[in-house]
């Protein structure tokens, strides 16, 4: 893993009228690396994910991608989308489009590729989470867990710096679970930068390169897999940890 810094956060801060979600929030995520977020429920990691790309537009603070502050007025955040791939808890697939479609919708309608090209890159993706056969089928045919696979073929056909993940099995039958992390561990295998909200505290142990430990919406600790949760060292985190 090289050190290149993909993403730069500088004091974030997020408040919805009186109520701070987020309280001055600085970390980096580097090329390569897969980050894991944990916390109790309404600690403030989905608001963190979706600062990433401004689909929650932060109170204060800066976010750099790529060295290009993303919160100036200046910025078309549309095209800065383009280089962040986000997977959503509930797919978000248009179910008035087959699965080649839904794939195809994205690269063709921002002119990145002719629809053929889209076409060829759908099956390719689609192979790539087993799901090849499946390419003319309508998402209400679709398993929650092949769904939430297609929406990841469907993130990655944009060719993404980094992949967003909120929550991305907590929507799903429970023996759905596996096979969608299966998916996101080849991706990390591969390289891919990642930064997942997540409850699966064993793909966070095995997978993610660092974890970010959020309570009350700040990162209360953070480092290394073998460190949060081998060594941790406040006591909310200590609790929350017997808990899970």
């Amino acid at each position: 893993m090289n050190n290149k810094v993909l993403i730069d956060i500088k004091h974030l801060r997020k408040a919805f009228g009186d109520h701070v979600v987020l309280r001055d929030i600085s970390t980096t995520i580097s090329e390569g690396e897969v980050v894991a977020v944990i916390g109790p429920s309404g600690c403030g990691k989905s608001t963190f994910l979706r600062s990433l790309n401004l689909l929650e537009k932060p109170t204060s603070g800066r976010i750099l991608f790529e060295g290009t502050d993303i919160m100036s007025p200046e910025i078309n955040i549309n095209k800065m989308r383009e280089r962040i791939g986000m997977v959503f808890q509930q797919f978000n697939l248009f179910p008035n489009m087959t699965i080649r479609r839904n794939i195809m919708l994205a690269p063709v309608t921002l002119g990145k590729m002719s629809k053929q090209e889209a076409s060829d890159t759908a099956i390719r993706l689609l192979q790539r989470v087993g799901l090849e056969d499946k390419a003319d089928e309508w998402p209400d045919s679709l398993s929650g867990g092949q769904r939430q696979r297609v929406a990841i073929a469907r993130a990655l056909a944009m060719n993404p710096d980094v992949m967003l993940f909120d929550e991305p099995t907590s929507a799903l039958d429970p023996e759905m679970v596996g096979e969608v992390l299966q998916i996101m561990r080849s991706l990390a295998h591969e390289g891919m930068t990642m930064v997942v909200v997540t409850h699966e505290m064993t793909f966070a142990r095995d997978v993610a390169t660092r974890v970010l430990f959020f309570n009350g919406g700040v990162i209360e600790e953070e480092g290394t897999p073998a460190e949060v949760f081998g060594q941790p060292k406040s006591e909310r985190l200590k609790s929350f940890l017997k808990k899970v």
